[in-house]
């Protein structure tokens, strides 16, 4: 197999998007750039310098209507998955998209059928407007997501030896808990306010409460934005989700906190 250097990484990453843009526009459903693509779109005009992925969000209706389609069809102009917990081919509570034609490792985690470069799709849910409440809601979202993460962390690589040491004793109540129960409960708690009703959306499936929460109806409005030479849509008050996701996000941060996935990929 032939190794892909960051810059073919990126390149194949791209390709994803475009693919995954057309499928989504010949599907009628709308998505946006979001967290460090999004910011590396406004930035950079494309991928943060040391970035290796792509994130982007979904309302949940739209959502759920791309994983209705995938239920039934799960491949698209040719060689682009769509996988999913509910369709059991992903261990995350989240969509993502890959391209089959390549092979890939990671650092951190142990993944099986999902080992190829993807891009990640997160869902929007309603959240509630009292802060209390919602704060008690991330909670048990992040308690139920950080046992998830224990089923398929690998115990001894990452950034603290004694934060990987930690998690040791805690990896097996975790497996017992299990990967299923753990995506069913955090899917569950995601879909507890109806987003059509709600006056906020968020995402609760992998994000902080404080942080990525905006109003509906500026979420439900979009912008067109540049990425890599490309046009893509992105939620209409960018500036906001930025600053609340990132303060100074025009800002370089410093260098021992630019992280990436330290991904290895090849072309199978």
């Amino acid at each position: 197999m032939k190794q892909l250097s960051l810059k073919e990484i990126r390149r194949r990453l791209l390709g994803i998007l475009i693919e995954l843009d057309e499928f989504c526009s010949e599907n009628n459903i709308k998505y946006y750039l979001c967290a460090g693509t999004l910011l590396g779109a406004v930035r950079h005009k494309g991928f943060i310098p040391w970035d290796d992925d792509i994130d982007i969000c979904m309302s949940r209706p739209d959502y759920d209507k791309l994983l209705s389609i995938s239920k039934e069809n799960d491949t698209f102009h040719n060689h682009y998955k769509i996988i999913s917990y509910q369709n059991g081919t992903t261990h995350y509570p989240f969509i993502k998209v890959l391209d089959t034609e390549t092979y890939t490792q990671q650092s951190y985690t142990n993944e099986t059928n999902e080992n190829s470069l993807w891009v990640d799709i997160f869902p929007f849910d309603g959240v509630p407007e009292n802060i209390s409440e919602r704060k008690k809601l991330y909670r048990k979202e992040l308690f139920i997501r950080k046992i998830l993460n224990l089923n398929f962390a690998k115990p001894g690589d990452g950034k603290s030896r004694v934060r990987a040491l930690a998690k040791l004793p805690l990896i097996p109540f975790a497996k017992i808990y299990g990967i299923n129960r753990a995506n069913k409960e955090i899917d569950k708690l995601c879909r507890t306010y109806n987003y059509d009703s709600s006056n906020y959306v968020g995402d609760i499936v992998w994000g902080d409460y404080d942080k990525e929460i905006i109003k509906k109806e500026d979420f439900d409005n979009y912008v067109n934005i540049e990425f890599e030479g490309y046009q893509f849509k992105t939620m209409s008050n960018w500036n906001h989700y930025l600053s609340e996701l990132y303060g100074d996000y025009m800002k370089l941060p410093p260098i021992n906190q630019r992280e990436n996935h330290q991904l290895k990929a090849w072309i199978r």
